[in-house]
Order: structure tokens, then C-alpha cells, then sequence
């Protein structure tokens, strides 16, 4: 897969790392898609956010779940060379952007709701600051 973009490189600032994906419409590399993806997965959770005024935009979040999700199995998939790390992280992101799926599915589960059922903190926001 990463021969599919040898020409370019990552799209984050100072990193001359080779593309493994694109996602949000930016080449980027292993170590960047993992990052960005716990990033935004993190902002989408609304189990992990202080209740807030601002709307959502629910088609939006939906077709980042679902991008990123098919991009992290895309990458599973067709690397040869990732360490048992990396295949964690990326299924830990395949598991996590399922139940974000999930919960924007289920208009009658309430914020509350869904932050009592979230007793446990995420083993993934531990794992991604070990990058």
C-alpha cells in the first residue's frame, strides 16, 4: 500500500514520513493517521466531553466514523510490516469509531446516559501518548 504513494509524503508539517492512507483529505503517514484518528474519534465522543451548547453535526461525524474505519481496516489489512503495537492501535480506533457508530444510531440514548455506561476510561487515550 505505501508503494501506492511513494512520490508524496506526509502531510503534517516537518514529517517527511511516506503516506500510508489518506484521511480528511490529507496524505498521512502510520504514526500521523493513528493520531489523527484518536484525536478526532476523542472530540466526536460525547462520553468523554463536558456537555456543551454548540450543535453537532451528525452527518459529518458519521462520515468521519466511517472513513476512518474503513481507512484503519484498509491499512490492517495491506501492511506487511506493522508491530503488534500498531495493529492494536488500529484496531482499538476500528473498535472505538464502532461504538461512536453506534451511538449516533441511537437517538434515544441520552449524553447522561451514555457517560454512566463509560465508567472505565478508554485504554486507547493512554496508549496514543505513547507515540
Amino acid at each position: 500500500m505505501a508503494s501506492m504513494h511513494r512520490e508524496r509524503i506526509c502531510s503534517v508539517a516537518s514529517c517527511s514520513g511516506a503516506p500510508i492512507t489518506e484521511l480528511d483529505h490529507q496524505d498521512l503517514c502510520l504514526n500521523h493517521f493513528l493520531l489523527h484518528c484518536y484525536d478526532k474519534l476523542e472530540g466526536l465522543d460525547p462520553r468523554g466531553r463536558r456537555f456543551c451548547s454548540e450543535t453537532l453535526d451528525a452527518p459529518a461525524m458519521r462520515a468521519f466514523i466511517e472513513e476512518c474505519s474503513r481507512k484503519a481496516l484498509d491499512v490492517s489489512l495491506h501492511s506487511d510490516d506493522l508491530t503488534n503495537l500498531q495493529r492494536g492501535r488500529l484496531l482499538d480506533i476500528l473498535l472505538w469509531a464502532g461504538e461512536l457508530f453506534l451511538l449516533l444510531r441511537a437517538p434515544r440514548l441520552s449524553l447522561a446516559e451514555s457517560m454512566a455506561s463509560s465508567d472505565t476510561p478508554f485504554l486507547s487515550r493512554a496508549a496514543v501518548s505513547s507515540l
